[in-house]
């Protein structure tokens, strides 16, 4: 084989190895890209806890949907500390079993009142299933209440004024 026969041929095997490098590469960003739209439009359902402090320091469960599209919840277990907790004040175990099988909107969110005084104590662990479209997805969440009793908010403000105050505070923290 003369020269120019060699060269096209090796010019021809390594056009092919480039342009089977460059479909990897293509298949390899397509997936990444479609792994990015899956997370920036999936519903992340979580729980947190806050709590106001309107005279009495009140405690709330914050179900939210924080994601980019609506979900349904499939089931939402929760431990002993939370289905022993008093239901004086609110059912926790009756609010978070009554959300089984509804739908969350984005950035919707549901509370449920919780009552210090009454917390038997332990964190309080949560596990949530939830789906969207064919999807399926699961968040575990363990949350130490007792470290939130012990950030109590300044408030200022007479006796008479108590009522107004710290309403006013709420808002204004809240603003923040």
């Amino acid at each position: 084989m003369d020269l120019q026969t060699t060269s096209n041929i090796v010019l021809g095997a390594l056009s092919f190895i480039l342009a089977f490098i460059s479909l990897v590469f293509l298949g390899v960003t397509l997936s990444q890209n479609k792994k990015m739209l899956e997370n920036s439009t999936r519903p992340y359902i979580t729980i947190y806890f806050d709590y106001t402090q309107m005279g009495a320091i009140t405690g709330y469960f914050v179900i939210k949907n924080f994601g980019n599209s609506s979900a349904v919840i499939d089931k939402l277990t929760f431990n002993k500390s939370i289905k022993e907790h008093p239901t004086l004040a609110s059912d926790l175990p009756g609010i978070f079993n009554g959300l089984v099988g509804n739908s969350i909107a984005p950035n919707q969110k549901f509370f449920a009142p919780f009552h210090f005084e009454d917390y038997p104590g332990g964190i309080a662990v949560f596990d949530i299933f939830y789906h969207s479209d064919k999807k399926k997805y699961s968040e575990h969440i363990e949350i130490n209440i007792e470290n939130y009793a012990k950030l109590v908010k300044p408030r200022l403000g007479t006796n008479e004024f108590k009522a107004i105050s710290y309403p006013l505070h709420e808002i204004a923290e809240r603003l923040m």
